[in-house]
């Protein structure tokens, strides 16, 4: 998920649409609404609609459509009482909002470099500039990409000292 918003930078996209993010239940997997899908017991996100037969199983993928789950005291869809408690985190939505926050950091460095740019040298604005790119250690491409947090931390980190130092910067 965190990677999926430097891959919205790499190509100059403004912007990411979510489909659901509280998908619990299939109506095809779990027809009986007596009896719905409980995410903690069945993680799986089961196509709905499409034509998709009552009792049929297609999987959307683990997780797919949830990024918070019910609290688990009505993960049955049968709580014996109102349920009061505030859904459940996933780290899927952690890492969005991460993946995000990343984002806002490369727009932080375009605006101050934008801002600077006219009193730099060209050796400067190309280095600022480089840090914009996505390297191939976070997004090769949409299928391969990185799978520990690593150079996702380091690039973050970079992109933070050249902000903080852009910043800084004044007319000379």
């Amino acid at each position: 998920m965190r990677v999926w918003l430097w891959q919205t930078w790499k190509r100059n996209i403004h912007g990411i649409l979510v489909w659901s993010s509280n998908y619990w239940t299939s109506s095809a997997a779990y027809p009986d609404p007596k009896h719905p899908q409980n995410p903690y017991l069945d993680p799986m996100g089961w196509v709905s609609g499409y034509s998709t037969p009552k009792g049929t199983r297609r999987a959307w993928g683990n997780g797919d459509g949830r990024f918070i789950y019910p609290p688990e005291s009505a993960a049955d869809g049968r709580p014996e009482a109102p349920v009061l408690a505030a859904p459940v985190d996933s780290i899927r939505l952690e890492m969005l909002r991460d993946g995000i926050e990343d984002y806002e950091y490369l727009v932080l460095l375009k605006k101050q470099l934008d801002r600077c740019r006219s009193f730099m040298s060209a050796e400067q604005i190309a280095q600022y500039e480089a840090l914009l790119g996505v390297p191939e250690s976070i997004s090769e491409d949409l299928t391969h990409f990185a799978t520990s947090p690593s150079p996702i931390q380091k690039r973050r980190a970079e992109i933070a000292r050249a902000i903080e130092a852009l910043r800084s910067h004044r007319e000379e």
